[in-house]
């Protein structure tokens, strides 16, 4: 059983869209059910999987609260739930720890879409085994990445995914200087994912980089298969 955080201090880095592919990718793989949890209650998640539309009346806080509440099927074995509430009202360590344990006796796999939040974001990454950082090619997330090494155990730190690439020579400056920042330890700094319009019909179409042959996705899939293998 294994909890992974999917982490950036940053919006706008594709944090939801790589949660959902990493999970319906370890689905994929494997066979054994997984869920998906998130903190942010824009819910993106159920949009990238084509299911906005769904209504859900209770959601991660009431789970944390009473242990019950709403679980969305997203794809078969795959699982999601949304946070219904603009914020975790007082959620101790000791109730978000028991409800995560608790969901590890279900699910092979628990993906965490780490939205920073006063105390629960750094909460998730403490009960994670698994840290993957996504983000760009850019002076914001390098700096996080140096902070993140200095607070996160590097045993947890699996993965930095770089994406929305566009192969600016900023971009590679930034590149050369995340390879450094990393060299000597084991995690995995990506081949950049770059700006591609099948990833964008794919989002418009609520599919997964998982549901579709096109060769022109093949690339992408490779990363996600790379992170994979280092969460694994």
């Amino acid at each position: 059983m294994q909890v992974i955080a999917i982490k950036n201090n940053k919006g706008g880095v594709g944090k939801s869209w790589m949660t959902l592919q990493l999970a319906h990718g370890l689905q994929y793989l494997s066979g054994e059910d997984v869920l998906i949890i998130t903190s942010d209650n824009q819910n993106n998640i159920l949009e990238y999987a084509g299911m906005e539309k769904v209504e859900t009346s209770t959601g991660l806080e009431n789970w944390i609260k009473t242990g019950t509440g709403d679980v969305v099927r997203l794809r078969e074995k795959l699982y999601f739930i949304p946070l219904k509430a603009s914020h975790i009202n007082s959620a101790s360590k000791e109730k978000l720890s028991q409800f995560i344990n608790n969901m590890r006796s279900k699910y092979k796999y628990i993906l965490i879409d780490s939205t920073p939040m006063i105390g629960i974001d750094q909460i998730f990454v403490d009960l994670a085994d698994k840290v993957v950082v996504p983000g760009f090619a850019d002076k914001v997330t390098i700096n996080s990445i140096t902070a993140m090494l200095e607070n996160i155990e590097l045993s947890k730190l699996s993965a930095v995914v770089i994406n929305k690439w566009t192969k600016t020579a900023k971009e590679k400056e930034y590149y050369r200087g995340l390879e450094e920042v990393l060299k000597g330890s084991d995690i995995l700094l990506t081949v950049p994912i770059s700006q591609s319009a099948i990833i964008g019909k794919l989002i418009d179409e609520g599919k997964t980089i998982w549901e579709c042959n096109s060769k022109r996705v093949e690339a992408t899939q490779e990363v996600f298969k790379a992170v994979l293998e280092a969460i694994l």
